[in-house]
């Protein structure tokens, strides 16, 4: 009845926390509360999705970006992201979705002392920072004396298979408040949903959007033609990167064979064929 979610985890973040809806801002909120551990009994202000999620959305696009920028009263933006793959610029990337709604903020006709604070948050699904800790929170501060800077910029970042492998030996705490939205977010076990809703309302109403998600033919279909896009992507990008290599290697052997070298040990050393290689040879004579 569940859409894969493992597969289609920045479609399905966009769809739940990034619609712009009465429900989805609820979700939204409540995720916020618990990453910036909000006491209870209180809550940040409202929230306003600025990039909601449409159908006319180009999901299907192998460069659209699922993000979710929200403006929240009287804190913020928030700029939250859903990563699967690891592309080793994460941290690089991170910070220039922050710049950027700094920069946004003063297109607007904002002057530097009206800029709001800016926070990333970041869903890895893999692990990136050396630390044990699957969660991270980076600010500035002077080096020597550790003085914060004045709080305008907060990089966080969730390493989900780091938090996986740490609740499976029983490490996460029990007050650990992000606990349940990640155990949502890496579920893949059916049987385990109903479980879940029924430990958390919140989780409850999640766990109702993903079903909405799920029985919605056309999110199905976007969310799908999406994944497939990616993995196109993907193996082209793996093919040219092989084919980079037997590049690489034919020009060695070029490079042998103009030295003079014996085919046989050309063939060890590149793995090309002997073939290859005398064909290799007679493009070098004409």
């Amino acid at each position: 009845m569940y859409v894969a979610k493992r597969t289609l985890y920045a479609f399905l973040i966009k769809f739940i926390f990034g619609r712009g809806t009465k429900q989805s801002n609820k979700l939204l909120l409540a995720l916020l509360n618990d990453v910036f551990n909000v006491p209870k009994g209180l809550s940040l202000g409202t929230v306003e999705i600025t990039n909601p999620l449409t159908f006319q959305t180009n999901v299907t696009d192998q460069y659209a970006i699922l993000d979710i920028r929200a403006k929240v009263a009287g804190f913020g933006h928030v700029n939250l992201e859903m990563q699967r793959v690891n592309q080793r610029n994460i941290d690089k990337r991170s910070l220039y979705y922050g710049a950027k709604l700094f920069e946004e903020q003063l297109d607007k006709g904002n002057e530097y002392r009206d800029l709001k604070k800016v926070v990333t948050i970041n869903f890895l699904d893999f692990s990136y920072f050396t630390t044990d800790m699957y969660y991270s929170c980076y600010r500035l501060m002077e080096k020597r004396t550790f003085e914060p800077y004045p709080d305008l910029l907060q990089l966080h970042f969730i390493e989900m298979p780091k938090f996986v492998r740490q609740d499976k030996e029983n490490l996460i705490h029990p007050n650990d408040r992000m606990a349940k939205w990640i155990r949502f977010l890496t579920n893949e076990d059916d049987a385990r949903w109903e479980e879940m809703a029924n430990q958390d309302p919140i989780i409850e109403n999640a766990v109702d959007m993903l079903r909405t998600v799920s029985m919605d033919r056309e999110a199905r279909m976007l969310a799908e033609a999406r994944e497939k896009a990616l993995k196109d992507i993907n193996s082209i990008r793996g093919e040219g990167i092989e084919e980079g290599i037997r590049e690489g290697k034919r020009e060695i052997a070029k490079k042998m064979l103009m030295e003079g070298t014996d085919i046989n040990f050309i063939v060890k050393m590149t793995e090309l064929t002997q073939s290859e290689v005398l064909e290799l040879k007679d493009e070098l004579k004409r």
